[in-house]
């Protein structure tokens, strides 16, 4: 259930046309960004997609996203019909250092 154009309008909004990770505006050439990575079991769904600049998703790259990004996302969809992704709010609470086994745990119990 890819992203759909609907969906795209309300990201925007929601992140005040800006990219997700440098703040800065992001217009037409936005990319969607997987917080847990399509590689690692990532939904391919608005629940775990934000919008970003190309190379700030290039530098994300394949890591899990910080706490406080993870924060960030769960407050700018919190009334969204957006929703978030199960296992974004279980590596939330990940113990430093198991978050890996965290979100495949949060995964294979879905």
């Amino acid at each position: 259930m890819p992203v759909s154009p609907d969906e795209y309008r309300l990201m925007d909004v929601l992140q005040g046309g800006r990219c997700f990770y440098c703040g800065e505006p992001v217009g037409a050439k936005a990319t969607f960004d997987h917080l847990i990575p399509l590689a690692y079991g990532g939904l391919d769904a608005a629940p775990n997609v934000v919008l970003a600049h190309r190379r700030c998703n290039q530098r994300k790259s394949d890591r899990l996203p910080t706490p406080e990004e993870i924060d960030r996302f769960v407050t700018q969809r919190r009334r969204s019909r957006l929703g978030v992704w199960p296992p974004l709010l279980a590596l939330r609470d990940a113990e430093p250092g198991d978050e890996w086994m965290t979100v495949s745990r949060a995964i294979a119990g879905l």
